[in-house]
C-alpha cells in the first residue's frame, strides 16, 4: 500500500469520498472518480491501492474523454477528480464543479476534521499536455536530480513511470499503425504524442526491443505483403500505398525484411486468400511465444483461433472459420518476414516486431 503522509488525509475519509462521489454519478450521469498523488484511486464507492486494479480501472485510451480538476488538501496540491465527458456537455460538466466542492467539504465535516479541500477549475487539454511534456523533460533532463523532484513515495514514481511509459509508447505505436500508409518519422510520432525523438527512440528499444526504424519498416512490409498476396496492384502502386516515396527503396527494404524481391513473393503467394498480421505491442512480456501473442489477439478481434497438439508438437488448425485439410488447405505463419522452423509456442517473441497468419488454398491448383 502506499504510504501516506501524515498531513494528508487518511483511509476513512477515502472510504466516505468514495460513498459521495457514487451518490454524485447516481445522481448526476456523470462517472467520476478521485487519484490521489499517493496513488489511491477512489472509483464507484471502492479505495484501491493496488497500481494493477488502478491500471484495470483507467482505462487510458478514454483519458481523452476526461474532464480533470485539481484537487488541493490544505493548500496542497493533493490530486485529482476525474469526470467522463464523452456523453456529457462541458458546461453540465463545469457546473457540476461546485457540487464536487461541497463533497469535499461535507468529506472532512463528517471526520470532524479542520483540513480544507478545494476543486480548481478543471485543466484544458492543452494545460493538461503541457504537464505531461513537463513531465517527461523534468524525467530526461540531466540538470534534474530525482533528490531536486517532488517527494511522494517510491512506490507511486514507480507505478507512475511504468504508467507514463506504457500510456506514451502505447500510443506511439498506435500513431505509427494508424498512420502506416504514410511516410513516417520518428519527429512526426514523437509530436504526436508530446516525446522528445530520442525519449522516445529510448522506449522502443527498451520496451519493444526493436528500434523504431525497424519497427516501422516492418509494420510497412508487413501491409506490402497482405495487399501484394491478396490484391493485383501493381507493384509500384502498393509501395505509395504502404508510405514508401521511391519503389527503388520499397524493394530494397522487402528483400531484406523477407528474403525476397516483392515480385517473387506475389509468385510464391498466389495460392494464399487470407492474412493476418499481430503486430508487436507493448504487453508482449520476454515470455511470450508466438502463440501466446497470436491467441490474445484474436482472442481480443472476437475470432475464434483453434489448435491441437500431438507430442508436444503444436499447430493452429483454424483460424476464422477457415480451417486445415489434409492436403490442400492450412496455416502458416511468419515471423518479421522469415518462416521459421519451429513451432508457434516455441518461439520467443520479445525481439521481433510483427507476425502473420496465411492461410493458402490448393484447391484447384
Amino acid at each position: 500500500m502506499p504510504n501516506i503522509s501524515q498531513d494528508m488525509p487518511a483511509l476513512p475519509e477515502y472510504t466516505s469520498l468514495g460513498e459521495y462521489l457514487q451518490s454524485f454519478s447516481d445522481i448526476t450521469q456523470i462517472d467520476a472518480m478521485f487519484y490521489s498523488l499517493s496513488g489511491i484511486l477512489v472509483h464507484k464507492n471502492h479505495v484501491y491501492t493496488d497500481e494493477k486494479l488502478i491500471q484495470q480501472q483507467l482505462d487510458l485510451k478514454q483519458m481523452i474523454n476526461y474532464t480533470i480538476f485539481p484537487v488541493t488538501y490544505n493548500s496542497n496540491l493533493w490530486g485529482f477528480i476525474l469526470c467522463n465527458s464523452e456523453k456529457v456537455s462541458q458546461q453540465r460538466i463545469n457546473l457540476s464543479k461546485n457540487y464536487l466542492s461541497n463533497i469535499l467539504k461535507q468529506v472532512f465535516k463528517d471526520s470532524h476534521s479542520n483540513s480544507q479541500a478545494d476543486v480548481l477549475n478543471s485543466l484544458t487539454k492543452s494545460a493538461f499536455s503541457q504537464i505531461n511534456y513537463l513531465s517527461i523533460l523534468l524525467k530526461i533532463s540531466p540538470r534534474v536530480q530525482p533528490s531536486e523532484l517532488p517527494s511522494i513515495t517510491d512506490e507511486f514514481h514507480s507505478h507512475h513511470d511504468r504508467t507514463e511509459s506504457y500510456n506514451s509508447l502505447k500510443r506511439a505505436s498506435e500513431y505509427v499503425l494508424k498512420n502506416i500508409t504514410q511516410p513516417l518519422s520518428l519527429n512526426e510520432v514523437a509530436n504526436s504524442v508530446y516525446l522528445s525523438s530520442s525519449y522516445l527512440s529510448r522506449l522502443f528499444k527498451k520496451y519493444l526491443n526493436v528500434t523504431f526504424v525497424y519497427y516501422v519498416n516492418h509494420m510497412k512490409i508487413a501491409k506490402a505483403k497482405e495487399k501484394l498476396a491478396l490484391t493485383t496492384r501493381p507493384i509500384n502502386v502498393i509501395s505509395t500505398d504502404v508510405g514508401f516515396t521511391q519503389t527503388s527503396y520499397f524493394t530494397k527494404t522487402f528483400k531484406k525484411v523477407t528474403g525476397m524481391t516483392p515480385s517473387e513473393f506475389r509468385r510464391q503467394n498466389v495460392t494464399t486468400t487470407r492474412i493476418f498480421t499481430v503486430p508487436h505491442t507493448i504487453d508482449w512480456t520476454s515470455k511470450d511465444t508466438v502463440f501466446d501473442v497470436s491467441q490474445r489477439f484474436f482472442n481480443r478481434k472476437g475470432i475464434d483461433f483453434f489448435y491441437q497438439t500431438a507430442n508436444s508438437y503444436l499447430y493452429v488448425n483454424s483460424i476464422d472459420h477457415l480451417t486445415d485439410t489434409a492436403e490442400n488447405r492450412g496455416w502458416l505463419f511468419t515471423v518479421d518476414g522469415q518462416q521459421p522452423t519451429k513451432t508457434a509456442n516455441e518461439i520467443l517473441v520479445k525481439n521481433f516486431s510483427e507476425i502473420q497468419w496465411l492461410y493458402t488454398d490448393l484447391t484447384g491448383v
